[in-house]
């Protein structure tokens, strides 16, 4: 709620506008569970504190909260940082509604983080040396300590990508090895985030299907076929979560053509990009890694 100008301070607004604050950079809900309502809210960072009623608002409490909005300006798509209050300036009118606008606008756009504050790890990899004449299949997990570190990764940006690459294969009569490079080579890189997954190629089926649209049983995330005289060969890519929502996981299954045998050297790669540390006057965010392990190899 905006205030007038020209009248006191008080406590009660500036406590007001700290949980507005709180609720998208720190979290209002950190005892919910995956699927409640809440779970989109929140970067998990460090929460304003409360100001008692009869005391003063300081322009070190001001700060504070324009910290955080500046964090959140260079890590989303809401432009136009806000400046400090000096120690000794009054704080006015328009310096608590601002903050209270710069807010609001972070707010709707929590999740529009901008890639250039993202960096991409690696999740391991899966490699295929041996021939093989039916599907074969890898599974990446990417792990958290509880569901709070888990959203907080994936409300900041978090997201997991997967690509592959076959080399040394045969062609001719009796090899599929051309087919499920067609597959690899077009599909580009898989990115599954909170809330689709996304192709980078072409000729694949991705879903609407992200993190919190997850349940405890694998659900297609995207599907490519070959083409032509490849049109069995497929690559079918599956999530599913955890009970709590502390872990994903990912697994890929490659299909050749019936009959056909695929040799050289399959490997398929996951990634997952993180939000970089921010910071901004005295405050920091800083989102915590998932733990990625290959679960089964093709």
């Amino acid at each position: 709620m905006s205030v007038i100008q020209g009248n006191d301070a008080l406590a009660s607004d500036y406590n007001t506008l700290r949980i507005i604050i709180n609720k998208w950079f720190a979290d209002n809900y950190t005892s919910i569970s995956f699927g409640d309502g809440n779970q989109t809210y929140g970067y998990g960072g460090s929460a304003v504190s409360t100001v008692n009623a009869g005391n003063d608002m300081l322009a070190s409490h001001m700060d504070e909260l324009r910290d955080r909005c500046n964090i959140g300006v260079n890590m989303t798509s809401v432009t136009g940082l806000l400046s400090d209050i000096a120690v000794d300036d009054d704080i006015l009118a328009t310096d608590y509604n601002d903050t209270e606008t710069k807010s609001t606008s972070i707010n709707s756009n929590r999740m529009n983080i901008d890639v250039g504050e993202l960096s991409l790890l690696s999740g391991g990899s899966s490699v295929r040396t041996t021939s093989y004449i039916a599907a074969i299949d890898c599974t990446f997990r990417y792990a958290q300590i509880n569901f709070n570190n888990s959203r907080y990764f994936w409300n900041t940006g978090g997201a997991v990508n997967i690509y592959g690459v076959i080399t040394g294969y045969s062609t001719g009569t009796g090899y599929d090895g051309a087919g499920i490079n067609e597959i690899l080579s077009t599909m580009g890189t898989i990115t599954m985030n909170h809330t689709q997954t996304i192709q980078s190629g072409s000729g694949g089926i991705p879903t609407s299907i992200g993190f919190y649209d997850l349940t405890t049983s694998y659900q297609t995330i995207f599907t490519q076929t070959g083409s032509g005289a490849y049109s069995d060969a497929t690559l079918v890519i599956e999530a599913r979560r955890n009970s709590s929502g502390s872990y994903v996981e990912v697994r890929v299954t490659i299909t050749p053509e019936s009959g056909r045998t695929v040799d050289g050297t399959t490997t398929i790669t996951s990634q997952y990009r993180k939000l970089d540390n921010q910071a901004s006057g005295g405050e920091t965010l800083t989102i915590t890694a998932p733990t990625p392990t290959v679960q089964d190899h093709l």
